[in-house]
């Protein structure tokens, strides 16, 4: 969000007291203590949250900013899973020899915790769920931490033929961005 958003913010704001507040005017210090909480986030999505919480929620009070954040994110254990999916995709098309870069950077900080692609890959269906269990526990506790994740994972091939001494460009499976589900870069 940006400060040419604050007049639809303030309007936003508005809508929600007069839903949830019995439409008590919001003072300038709530007005800014929202805005700062939620400034990450385009006024878009806080539209649309906002306009969810009116629809979904049933308690009478305004809505908390963290409320409002869980709502633009989804539920953290909702975003574990489905980003879970998203490594079994890789794992199911791609396998561990060929380089992946995930569209949410937080799988590949995950799958390195967890040894790295070509291990990650590795492994028996019976052993699936219990692999599930600590991908998706890990990936809460990484994914509320600030920092930098890695750009992509590095598969079997790439990291022979690094120890080898080669430096030979390799393909990477872009997985789970918008315009194609997966396709080839160079």
């Amino acid at each position: 969000m940006e400060q040419r958003d604050k007049k639809k913010f303030a309007a936003l704001m508005a809508a929600m007291a007069e839903v949830f507040d019995r439409g008590a005017e919001i003072s300038a210090l709530k007005m800014d203590l929202y805005f700062k909480a939620l400034e990450r986030y385009p006024i878009d999505h806080i539209s649309l949250a906002i306009s969810n919480l009116i629809q979904g929620r049933v308690f009478p009070s305004l809505p908390k900013p963290a409320e409002i954040i869980q709502e633009i994110q989804g539920k953290a254990e909702n975003r574990a899973t489905e980003a879970w999916l998203l490594a079994l995709e890789g794992i199911r098309r791609v396998g561990n020899y060929q380089s992946v870069k995930f569209v949410d950077p937080v799988i590949h900080s995950v799958i390195q915790a967890m040894g790295g692609w070509p291990r990650f890959c590795d492994g028996e269906a019976k052993d699936e769920k219990w692999k599930q269990k600590e991908f998706e526990r890990l990936y809460t506790v990484i994914a509320e931490r600030p920092g930098k994740h890695p750009q992509y994972l590095p598969g079997d091939h790439e990291l022979q033929n690094a120890a080898l001494g080669h430096e030979q460009k390799q393909e990477i499976v872009q997985i789970g961005f918008e315009q194609e589900k997966i396709r080839l870069i160079k």
